[in-house]
Order: structure tokens, then sequence, then C-alpha cells
């Protein structure tokens, strides 16, 4: 099988160096909660402060879109990087949490410049230049940066061991501004500055949200999908982001260990993409989805009786692989039921609800850990897996309408 498609590096390879350069020194995501434990923060404190990032994406994820629109896409994800680099190498400086709150607002705001922009400004080339190589892209992308997160987890590892927690900052801005460099000087945009009116554009984008969010919630398949993905964002933020290091933390695992930790979880996801559809075969999504949630859901129940580390991190990898069979089939799933002119905002609706279960659920998952302990969490959030396949259950594909999805056309904004 040929890892890349003919003409697909001459076009794309700055953005896939990029990706793989910035996955692979992003230590963030292995140690960060590890960090601010170091610093005697309570599970309450943490919550609240990873909470304010979705909640300050959640406010200006609209307003910010309209910088793309006015001076182009790589404007747009440039500044957003910049932002969140200097967010980054504050926190090396301050640890003050109300400085560090402050920090993470203006580094949620950075985010809405890059998140929906730069899958946009590749899209654009490929439009332009060979269409036939998007669907290809983004699974190529999923690869690289996972192959760069499971490397990272390594090397973060070493360096923390050697340098301490506070490496963490210093080489994740680094990755930034690898990135602000590959991107700014070795991409180019053709774009074409557009005329508009924001107080025209901002109600066009209300009248489009509301017939979307109207159409979604009364759709028999994608408003339990929606209602499903809710309670298990809930569920993977009880337990991946907060509950899993104070528990494994009481069972022994170093402080640089969870460089392994991080690179094994992010290894067994991308493994179990590759076997989901195989594993799917002529079932029926949506069973398939109730199987894995309730299996991935039942063997994370274990942790309860497990007081061994090498035993309890076997059982959340096994439970992490049924748990990431879940994405590759329920995102196609999702979209098959959308229509094509309301992919893009439906799509940010979804973006929405995950935003607001992160805001809920980050300062609950906090609080409950300094309540009731890590392993309570962690048995919550299994447990957070019925309510998911009680609304897979309340699917009616057929009484979804079928959706007749028209030939694909750029965005323009």
């Amino acid at each position: 099988m040929k890892l890349f498609q003919k003409g697909e590096l001459k076009l794309l390879w700055p953005f896939y160096l990029e990706y793989f350069t910035a996955s692979l020194l992003y230590l963030i995501p292995a140690f960060m909660v590890v960090y601010f434990t170091s610093l005697s923060l309570s599970f309450t404190q943490i919550g609240i402060l990873l909470s304010i990032i979705p909640l300050f994406q959640f406010i200006f994820e609209v307003p910010t879109g309209a910088i793309a629109d006015l001076y182009g896409r790589k404007f747009s994800v440039l500044l957003g990087y910049i932002l969140e680099a200097i967010c980054v190498l504050a926190m090396f400086f301050f640890n003050n949490y109300y400085a560090m709150l402050i920090i993470f607002a203006i580094w949620g705001i950075g985010g809405t410049f890059s998140s929906g922009s730069k899958d946009a400004w590749i899209v654009d080339i490929l439009n332009k230049k060979d269409k036939n190589l998007i669907n290809h892209f983004f699974g190529r992308m999923q690869f690289i940066i996972k192959s760069g997160l499971v490397l990272s987890g390594f090397l973060g590892a070493f360096l923390v061991k050697v340098s301490g927690l506070k490496i963490i900052w210093l080489m994740t801005f680094f990755s930034y501004i690898i990135s602000i460099t590959i991107l700014g000087l070795l991409t180019s945009e053709n774009y074409k500055k557009h005329k508009i009116q924001l107080s025209k554009s901002l109600e066009k984008v209300f009248v489009q949200s509301k017939r979307s969010i109207h159409y979604s919630i009364k759709h028999p398949v994608i408003f339990y999908l929606l209602v499903a993905s809710f309670f298990m964002m809930v569920s993977v933020t009880f337990s991946d982001s907060l509950g899993f290091v104070p528990f494994l933390k009481s069972l022994g695992l170093s402080d640089y260990a969870f460089g392994y930790f991080h690179s094994i979880y992010i290894f067994i996801g991308a493994i179990a993409g590759l076997f989901a559809k195989k594993m799917l075969g002529k079932h029926k999504e949506v069973n398939f989805l109730i199987m894995t949630t309730a299996v991935g859901s039942l063997i994370l129940c274990g942790t309860y009786l497990a007081n061994n580390l090498m035993i309890t991190m076997g059982i959340i990898f096994i439970a992490a692989f049924f748990f990431s069979l879940e994405y590759p089939i329920y995102q196609p799933y999702f979209h098959k039921f959308i229509p094509t002119k309301m992919r893009a905002t439906i799509g940010s609706f979804q973006s929405m609800i995950f935003e607001i279960a992160g805001i809920i659920s980050l300062p609950l998952g906090g609080y409950l850990v300094d309540i009731i302990g890590a392993k309570g969490v962690i048995i919550i959030s299994a447990f957070l897996g019925i309510p998911s396949i009680i609304a897979y259950l309340l699917v009616k594909e057929e009484k979804a309408e079928p959706i007749k999805q028209e030939e694909e056309k750029p965005e323009t904004c």
C-alpha cells in the first residue's frame, strides 16, 4: 500500500512536516495535569482551569471566523499559533493560579483562529490542484499526527526525567515556533479578500445555524447521536483528562513515566482505528457503537478492583481499544444523515456540544476527584456509558429521510 498518492507530497509536504514536528514536540497532553498537581492545585482548581479553553473557544469561534474571511486562512492560522505560542511560553514563567486563568483564556481565543482555518486552507489548495487527494489527506494527516504523538511521549518521558516538568512548556513553545516558521516560509495561499459586511455575514450565520440546529434536534438519528456523544465526552473528560493521573500516581507511576503511558495509549487508539471497519463487517453501525461502548465501559469498571499498577494500566489500555473503535464508525455514520449544505454548520454544532460537555465536566470532574477520589470518578466515567447506550437504542434510522448529497463545493467563508 502506497503511503502517499501521486503528486501528494509535492503539494502538501510542508503541511505534513509541520503536523509531524508539531505533534512530536507537543508534550502538553501527557504531562499537563501532572504538572498542575506538582503545583499543589486541587483538582477542582485544575478542572476550572482546563475548562477555560473550551469556554473561550465556544464564545469566540464565530467572531474569529471573520478574520479568515477578511485576511485569509494563512494569516488566521499564523495569528492563532502566535497567540498560543505566547501563552505556552507564559506558562513557563507564571504559576500563579489567577495568572494562569488569564493565560488559558487567551489560549482559548488563539485556538479559534486556527481550528477550522487550517483544514479549510488545505482543502482550498486541493480543490484547485487535485480534489481526489482530499479524502486521502485527512486519513494521512491523522496517521502523521498520531505517529508524532506516540514518539512525543517517549521524548517527553526522557526530558521530564532529566529536566523536570517545566520543560514541557518550553518544548511545546518550540513546536509552535517550528510550525510558524514552516507554514510562514514554506507555504503560500492565493487568497482573494472577501468584501463582506460583518453585520450581514453574522446574520447569515445566525439563520443558517438556526436552520441546522433545528434540523439536528428534530432528526431521529442525528439528535440521539449528539446526545450519546455528549455523555461520552463527559466520560472521557472524567477518566482521561482527570481521573487517570491521580489514580496511577497513587499506584506508584512516576511523573516522567506518564510519557510512556501516553505513547502506548495513543498507539492503541491508532491501531483500533485500523481495525474498526473490519470489525464492523456487515453489522449496523448503531449496534456496533452500542457493543463497543458497553464492552469498553464494563472493562473500565475493572479498575475498581485493581490495586496493582501494571494490571490497572492493562485494564485501561484494553478499555481504550474498544472506545477507540467508535470514532471511525461514528463520524461517517453521523455525516451519512446530513445534507451537504448543512454539513459545515452541523459539524460546528457538534463541536459546540463537545465544548459544552468540556465546560461542564472539567470543573465537576475535578470537584468529584477532590470529594470521592480518582477511582470513584473513573467508575462514574464507566457508568456514563449507560446514557450513551440508551441514546443509541433510541436511534430510529428507518424514520430518517434519505439524503441526496450534492457534489461538494469549496467553502467561501
